[in-house]
């Protein structure tokens, strides 16, 4: 993104080349997210909850939540992918320290792809980056928990992250104390 242009929305997200020779070419990028973007990555991680049959939180304590880990990168990153100035996909990541690693370890928040735009390698690159981050970092490791098996794309989403690289560690269970 260029200036001080905005993202859209992620509801309103641009239409993907037509399949054929154009569509090959990579017409998104990703890069790190900036403080403005705070409100359609809270967006876009609140449709990921929705989809995920989950019920998100009001949408200024996401977006508030969103420009904390944006202005503090001690605590994680947040990398977006877009196209023609509007957010396509979204990867929220934290920085971990464990025994069990032992050390720092990177721990997937959110990824999201605009439904539109998924099966483009947008995911796949959203990890690369993430990877590389945790790399300088020195971290060793990158973790995810799957969504419930009882969603709809449980096995297109265990299949991406097997597809790249990522092995089955068991799963997760947690605790609301609210």
């Amino acid at each position: 993104m260029t200036g001080s242009a905005r993202p859209s929305p992620p509801s309103a997200h641009p239409s993907p080349p037509a399949p054929g020779p154009a569509a090959r070419t990579r017409d998104w990028l990703v890069r790190a997210a900036r403080h403005g973007d705070a409100e359609a990555v809270a967006g876009a991680v609140r449709e990921l909850l929705l989809e995920l049959d989950g019920a998100p939180p009001a949408l200024p304590a996401m977006r508030d939540a969103t420009r904390a880990l944006i202005d503090d990168s001690s605590l994680g990153t947040v990398l977006v992918a877009e196209a023609q100035r509007t957010l396509v996909g979204v990867l929220a990541a934290s920085w971990q320290t464990a025994i069990h690693v032992p050390g720092a370890y990177a721990l997937i928040q959110d990824l999201w792809v605009a439904p539109a735009w998924r099966g483009r390698s947008i995911g796949g690159e959203l990890l690369a980056a993430l990877f590389e981050l945790a790399r300088q970092r020195g971290c060793p490791r990158v973790e995810v928990g799957l969504p419930r098996e009882s969603f709809e794309r449980f096995t297109a989403t265990e299949a991406f992250y097997l597809a790249n690289g990522f092995q089955h560690n068991g799963p997760r269970m947690r605790r609301s104390l609210e």
